[in-house]
């Protein structure tokens, strides 16, 4: 797809004025000079369509997030926030547009603190902005802002910003072939790079405990770290099954998902999860949160839980359950047919394009 694109901007190049622009954004998941070392990932899916678009006016200096550049001066930067407000501090463009893939990361990471005190786990510091992130100077020095998610995403953020953000939704990372014969059970799949706080993982735990074997199964998906697994093994959950991390890219990943009428996946802080959308290409029906950051016009086809509820979560388990196939069915294809309509990388780069070139 790389390759399709950039032959697609050199063409336009020609026909337009030439436009230095600078990326920031994380090289372990997309590096436009070669291969990254963890594709397959939304965060290189991202950047990979913000480099085109830039590039479709000109020159494209793309910067590790790591990496801190000092002097330098361009007509468009677009930075991950994470390193936003370092380089727009350090260099002098034109135009500076901060890319969020996360909720308000205060309010998330106040949210995560207190939730991780009143259950006794870690605080995921490795899954959150480093401590010197400065979000409220991201939020001032940014002329627009780029944030991933759904109206609920909107809402965390301070009342005072938001007439600077415009929201974007992603696509997939690639097409997902349906049979009308494959055979789905009557079971769910949850999937997370990482099974931990954030993703609602202690939701599983309490939710699944107390669902009978032989009524349905919950395979899981996703690195399970201490104290996670202990307390999975500890809970006896006998309708939990666990794989382990498994490529997204890999034909397993694909079939198991597949195999399974319904997700599980009860997340509790996002920008936008793309293991929901996967779930959903795949053709799953899903129980998830808001917080997914899923489109809404998506969400009113899910099954919408709260995070934190899991009698809740249980009642909604049992209901779908007892869905007859063409309840299921017609779930299904109204579900795939909105997503497939709304969460499309065409509507993600005409949203880019307009803020990145301010409108023009």
């Amino acid at each position: 797809m790389a390759i399709d694109v950039e032959q697609g901007c050199v063409a336009q190049n020609s026909l337009r004025p030439d436009v230095r622009s600078v990326l920031s954004y994380w090289s372990d998941y997309y590096n436009p000079d070669g291969p990254a070392p963890r594709r397959g990932y939304s965060t290189g899916w991202i950047a990979q369509r913000l480099h085109a678009i830039l590039a479709e006016r000109g020159t494209v200096d793309y910067w590790d997030n790591a990496q801190r550049p000092l002097g330098m001066s361009a007509d468009v930067f677009v930075g991950h926030f994470w390193a936003f407000a370092d380089c727009a501090r350090a260099n002098d463009f034109d135009h500076q547009v901060a890319f969020y893939v996360l909720s308000d990361p205060v309010q998330g990471a106040a949210l995560l603190r207190d939730a991780a005190e009143r259950y006794g786990v870690p605080f995921p510091e490795w899954d959150l902005p480093p401590a010197n992130f400065d979000h409220e100077a991201t939020m001032e020095l940014a002329d627009a802002v780029l944030l991933v998610g759904n109206q609920t995403t909107l809402a965390t953020f301070d009342a005072r910003w938001r007439s600077k953000i415009t929201l974007v939704n992603y696509a997939s990372g690639s097409p997902w072939q349906h049979s009308a014969t494959l055979k789905r059970r009557r079971e769910f799949v949850y999937a997370a790079t990482t099974c931990g706080l954030r993703k609602g993982f202690l939701d599983v735990i309490e939710t699944w405990r107390s669902i009978r074997a032989g009524t349905t199964q919950l395979h899981v998906i996703g690195q399970i770290d201490e104290p996670y697994r202990g307390r999975l093994d500890a809970s006896g959950a006998p309708a939990v099954k666990v794989y382990g991390w498994i490529p997204s890219t890999s034909r397993r990943y694909r079939e198991l998902l597949q195999s399974c009428r319904f997700a599980y996946i009860p997340t509790w802080v996002e920008g936008q999860m793309g293991t929901v959308l996967e779930a959903i290409a795949a053709g799953c029906v899903p129980i998830t949160t808001r917080a997914c950051g899923v489109d809404d016009r998506v969400l009113e086809y899910c099954v919408v839980v709260e995070p934190g509820q899991p009698e809740q979560h249980r009642e909604e388990i049992a209901t779908m359950l007892a869905w007859a196939d063409a309840e299921f069915s017609d779930r299904q294809a109204v579900l795939r047919e909105t997503m497939a309509r709304v969460h499309t990388w065409s509507g993600f780069d005409e949203r880019v394009r307009r803020v990145v070139w301010n409108a023009n």
